[in-house]
């Protein structure tokens, strides 16, 4: 390495640091996979100043990465690629090129030896990663390449390194050509495939959060309609005296009629059961002298707490030992309405919450898991290998790993990919539903669609060098015969320049051109002047034009908001000056939505000509400045005004407007509108800038609005 340059050093140090922050925002394409644009840095510094200048540049502009990733092999991936495009240019070729050549032999399978090495990655991502990472590497080199193009200052910088040899003009030529297809095809791709990813998807979880609401809905009918039948039973029960064997009949029919409990009860104050169903429960508490359900919560909340009850998920006793939710009532009788004689429960059956998962058979990839107020397992879909009464527990994906709707891991907690795409929803109950759909098939769409994409563009980019070389080549080869013939001209003065038939017409005309006499050229240069000083005449009287329109805006005829901010700070430098005051009202016209949505956009423009109108109607001092601020709001700055009176003039103008009838041209609709306005007085001394006046006044618009909207707050600023 040669002597160390400060100038160089500084460049490299500048490109570095500007490198840096922009790794510090890679773009998000999907998951995990980011555009990386920072390396640009290092890819110029390659081309400019050399390798070992570009591997200090790495080195600072990678940094950025490894703040984001916290992946070390930036260093060294990114180290080893800058020093490769910097030997190539030392060697003459193109970086184009050499970045191709480089991930094809070196970055490539460097990258593959990391990830197989000391990544968890799944190996089905793996071919995907590293081809994306490829074809990342020949974005950033063709934007750094055509950056050093595009900037006339890197052509004239003195310590850059020089061609070992001059380059042809069809070489560089098709070099341009190359550079420009390649990166507008390779951005014009990844946009596309970024759009199509993002409708995917958006489709994606908007059929899950349907999915969510549909079987929430159900779930929360099914647990309703148990409720009811429960509740039912008992205020029947309640309201007529039956024998146990009457009971026992009438519970063996509700029984029947809903088979979504697996077991039904009765127990009187004593928790001592009375009935059952099925029936055949009873004789085997006969074996169970002391069986009682006295310390049962749903006996508790339904006795004691004399309310209906659903319990959450637990293991059942006494008849049997599956995970059951127990539903509960108070049964009283006549003579004793405040003091339950004993309730009636019913147990759901957890495997009939399957008729539920059923309903959503059309999404074949979606399953559901129903989990109660504790996070215990209610229900959850087979292929979930989840087993009710477990604790419903779930990973996040890494943060790396990011996606626009809410992920986790169930079965490997560890992995940096997610497993799952979910949406839940909770019940009345607080139980809550959550609808699970596998991430990976979404994956494998991304990945075979970058695939396909990244093969054809490949084959396009071979195909763009050779037309390109191809047109090129019919481009500089007329200009080189005739650069050759007219550098023989003072040897031979009596030569005939000509071109071949081949030329295109422009060569050929180029041609003929040369040969015109310098005194016409000199009278073609003076008409063009002439026609240039005119042109610029007019194009200034344009220009102004332009600017008066440009400070208006175009539907209400009203100035914008660009206007008011460059001619506050002088409204302002007067009122200091004179000590005078200045008013600003922020107006923002109520439900004003709602007319766009019930009288479409016609009927919202011709509302805000009107309100425009009256405005200018109402504040019409050359001072007032009236100012469409933005969508339905406006902006009054009232200069120079009467302290005591502006206030009532506001809400005058507030008055009116409420009783203007807006009549629709086409329709005939006859619509009104109110306004809520937040306004503030000061001095001229207060603030710095338009900006703190209307963040006063939108502070008292929106007081206005939560008090009810058509309302008018108005206050005096105080000098801090």
């Amino acid at each position: 390495m040669g002597k160390v340059e400060k100038n160089k050093l500084l460049l490299a140090s500048v490109l570095g640091f500007i490198g840096l922050i922009i790794n510090l925002y890679p773009i998000h394409l999907f998951a995990n996979i980011q555009l990386i644009l920072g390396n640009i840095s290092y890819v110029v510094v390659a081309i400019l100043l050399g390798p070992w200048y570009a591997l200090y540049t790495a080195a600072i502009t990678v940094t950025g990465l490894m703040i984001v990733w916290d992946s070390p092999h930036v260093y060294f991936l990114f180290g080893v690629e800058a020093l490769f495009l910097g030997f190539a240019r030392r060697r003459d070729i193109y970086a184009l090129y050499a970045s191709f050549g480089f991930w094809l032999f070196v970055g490539m399978p460097l990258f593959y030896l990391y990830i197989f090495l000391f990544t968890d990655l799944p190996s089905s991502h793996i071919a995907f990663v590293i081809l994306k990472q490829g074809i990342n590497g020949l974005v950033y080199t063709c934007l750094g390449s055509i950056l050093i193009i595009l900037t006339p200052s890197f052509w004239h910088f003195k310590s850059k390194l020089k061609d070992q040899r001059r380059r042809t003009f069809n070489a560089q030529l098709t070099y341009t050509f190359t550079l420009v297809i390649t990166v507008a095809l390779l951005l014009a791709a990844l946009l596309f495939n970024n759009q199509f990813i993002e409708r995917q998807q958006a489709l994606l979880y908007h059929n899950i959060e349907n999915s969510a609401d549909h079987l929430g809905l159900s779930t929360q009918a099914y647990l309703n309609s148990h409720r009811q039948a429960i509740k039912n039973a008992a205020a029947w029960l309640s309201l007529n005296q039956h024998s146990m064997e009457d009971e026992q009949i009438l519970l063996s029919q509700l029984h029947g009629n809903y088979p979504g409990f697996i077991t039904m009860l009765l127990a009187d104050r004593r928790g001592s059961i009375i009935g059952a169903s099925p029936a055949s429960l009873l004789s085997s508490l006969e074996n169970l002298p002391t069986f009682s359900i006295r310390d049962r919560n749903y006996f508790v909340e339904a006795f004691i707490n004399q309310r209906n009850y659903t319990s959450p998920v637990f293991l059942g006793k006494g008849f049997g030992q599956d995970p059951i939710v127990a539903i509960s009532a108070p049964i009283y009788r006549s003579d004793t309405p405040h003091q339950p004689i004993g309730i009636i429960e019913g147990s759901l059956d957890l495997k009939e919450f399957k008729v539920i998962d059923h309903i959503n058979a059309s999404s074949d990839n979606q399953s559901i898991v129903l989990i109660d107020n504790h996070h215990r397992v209610i229900y959850a879909t087979d292929n979930l290998n989840i087993s009710p009464l477990s604790e419903f527990t779930y990973t996040l994906p890494s943060r790396n790993y990011i996606t626009p709707f809410p992920t986790l891991n169930i079965a490997h907690s560890d992995n940096m990919a997610p497993e799952y795409v979910y949406a839940n929803v909770t019940l009345e109950n607080g139980w809550q539903l959550f609808v699970l759909n596998p991430f990976r098939p979404l994956v494998e769409l991304v990945e075979g669609m970058y695939l396909a994409t990244f093969a054809i563009l490949f084959l396009a980019l071979l195909i763009t060098i050779y037309i390109s070389h191809v047109i090129s080549g019919r481009l500089t080869l007329p200009l080189e015969n005739i650069a050759s013939k007219f550098s023989t001209a003072p040897e031979n003065p009596h030569v005939e320049y000509s071109v071949d038939s081949e030329s295109p017409q422009e060569i050929y005309s180029l041609f003929q051109r040369l040969q015109q006499s310098k005194s016409q050229l000199i009278g073609y240069q003076l008409e063009l002047e002439e026609k240039v000083a005119l042109r610029t005449l007019e194009l200034e009287r344009a220009n102004n034009k332009l600017q008066a329109l440009a400070e208006k805006d175009s539907l209400t005829g009203l100035y914008n908001r660009r206007y008011a901010e460059n001619q506050f700070p002088a409204i302002q430098e007067l009122c200091q000056r004179s000590d005078e005051v200045i008013a600003i009202a922020l107006l923002d016209l109520d439900k004003f939505k709602f007319i766009n949505d019930t009288y479409g956009h016609d009927g919202g423009d011709l509302t805000l000509k009107r309100v425009a109108e009256l405005l200018c109607q109402e504040f019409k001092r050359e001072s007032d400045i009236i100012v469409r601020y933005g969508g339905e709001e406006f902006l009054l700055i009232m200069p120079l005004c009467n302290a005591l009176k502006i206030e009532g003039h506001l809400e005058r103008f507030r008055l009116k407007l409420q009783e203007i009838v807006i009549e629709h041209p086409k329709d005939k609709v006859q619509l009104q509108v109110t306004t809520s306005i937040g306004a503030v007085i000061g001095n001229g001394s207060f603030g710095a800038s338009l900006d703190e006046w209307v963040k006063q006044a939108d502070i008292n618009l929106y007081q206005a609005k939560n008090a009810g909207r058509n309302r008018l707050v108005f206050t005096t600023l105080k000098d801090s």
